[in-house]
């Protein structure tokens, strides 16, 4: 089966997932997301390179990527968690996250594009809050009602509403999401949420995990515990 995310797959989210990605992400009882800390703990925090967007400072050391799916309910869960523990590993390994939507999920694409036209107006961060704190409201809306819900949410936070559609628009955010989608599978990623240090899958670590114990994993799996 080709799992590639093509624009037709990105775009209708019609595609097959595998057994894992359904047992990651499957589930349909409500999940409680405390809210999440967004101070910026060092320069170059909040930005984005080639390892994905940046939590926490970048530095010379190992990252951590989070895979993450805005419709995944477990993403939500696990994303405030990730969050504090990018604040403890400051300066120690670099927090990154990228996208991976499942093709499951009929509206994680236009939300994925959603955060990165915020991301370009500097509000990534505040955007995959909205996201994830409303979860119930659009995941089971159609494409264009979910896309008007997206587009409140921008306007709520203040964002330029003609550069943000252009953004969402634009075929290269959707080749960015893509493109991230695919760094996930070139490394074994096929649920949500999932994390990646050195090339591997940590996969000790799930969204229920503590702070403590991701922070512990991460380093492990890094070689610096």
């Amino acid at each position: 089966m080709n799992t590639r995310l093509t624009r037709r797959t990105l775009l209708t989210a019609g595609a097959a997932v595998s057994a894992l990605a359904l047992a990651a992400c499957g589930k349909t009882e409500k999940i409680a997301t405390p809210e999440s800390p967004v101070t910026p703990t060092g320069e170059g925090v909040y930005t984005r390179s080639a390892d994905g967007f940046h939590l926490n400072s970048k530095v010379e050391a190992p990252t951590v990527v989070l895979y993450s799916d805005f419709q995944c309910p477990y993403c939500a869960k696990a994303e405030p968690t990730y969050m504090e523990a990018a604040q403890e590993l400051n300066g120690v390994m670099n927090v990154t996250v990228k996208n991976f939507p499942l093709p499951m999920h009929a509206n994680a694409v236009p939300a994925a594009l959603a955060v990165e036209a915020a991301e370009a107006q500097g509000k990534h961060v505040e955007m995959v809050q909205l996201v994830f704190e409303h979860q119930d409201e659009w995941k089971d809306q159609s494409l264009e009602e979910a896309r008007t819900t997206f587009r409140g949410y921008a306007e709520e936070l203040g964002l330029d509403l003609e550069k943000y559609t252009a953004t969402f628009e634009d075929n290269a955010t959707l080749k960015l999401v893509e493109k991230d989608f695919e760094s996930g599978r070139a490394v074994g990623v096929s649920g949500t949420p999932q994390w990646v240090v050195g090339g591997t899958v940590v996969e000790s670590v799930d969204s229920s995990t503590s702070k403590d114990d991701m922070v512990a994993a991460f380093k492990e799996a890094a070689n610096l515990s």
